[in-house]
This record gives C-alpha cells, sequence and structure tokens, in this order.
C-alpha cells in the first residue's frame, strides 16, 4: 500500500521537459484526492542542497529497506505531485525516523516564507 515513507516508481517530469522513470519518496497524500506529494530521489548525491536532501548511503544499516540500488540523494526541491495510477510500485521505505526528519526539513523550508 502506498503511504509516506515509501519509496516507489514513476515517471517524473524532468527539468528539460522529458520524463524519466525514477524512484521518488512519497511525502503525502493530497486532500480528498488520489494524488500524492512525492520528490525525487538520485544517483547523483554530489548535486546536493546541504542541509535540505539527504544522501541515502549504501552503508546506513537499513539500506537494504529502501529497495535502491545505489547511494542515493532525496531531493527535497525536487517535488511534484502525481496520481496514484502512475505510481507503478513499491521499492521499498525509509526508516520513520529519516522520513520525519526529511519532513521537518521540508516544512520548516516553507514556514519561514511565512514572514515575509
Amino acid at each position: 500500500m502506498i503511504q509516506p515513507g515509501k519509496i516507489c516508481l514513476a515517471e517524473l517530469p524532468q527539468v528539460d521537459g522529458r520524463k524519466k522513470k525514477r524512484p521518488i519518496l512519497i511525502l503525502s497524500k493530497l486532500p480528498s484526492r488520489d494524488h500524492w506529494f512525492v520528490c525525487g530521489v538520485s544517483r547523483k548525491t554530489y548535486d546536493l542542497v546541504f542541509g535540505f536532501d539527504e544522501i541515502i548511503s549504501s552503508e546506513m544499516e537499513f539500506f537494504d529497506r529502501t529497495g535502491l540500488k545505489t547511494s542515493s540523494s532525496i531531493k527535497l526541491g525536487f517535488v511534484s505531485y502525481l496520481e496514484e495510477a502512475r505510481i507503478e510500485g513499491i521499492m521499498g521505505e525509509l526508516p520513520k525516523e529519516v522520513y520525519d526528519l526529511l519532513m521537518k526539513r521540508f516544512l520548516d523550508h516553507l514556514s519561514n516564507n511565512l514572514n515575509r
């Protein structure tokens, strides 16, 4: 069952407009719709927003549960929303504490704009 914290596979639009099948992290379900907020997962661990994105290293004790093949980065700035039917399947999941840390970072970033 698709739920927050799961790592799934789906096609996401890229910066150049093309779509690419890639791992995604399920962030949250949209209210009263069959759509999900997701963020992209990339094998590019060098292209990181420090203090925002998160590297999931193949050396982490929970790595086998993620379903990822190599060390990857969770790209919190690469957010999209998808219909559930476009999410192709569950690869694995992040531990709750890692998911919670990522969501806190994301929400803190958004809330910083409230005082403008």
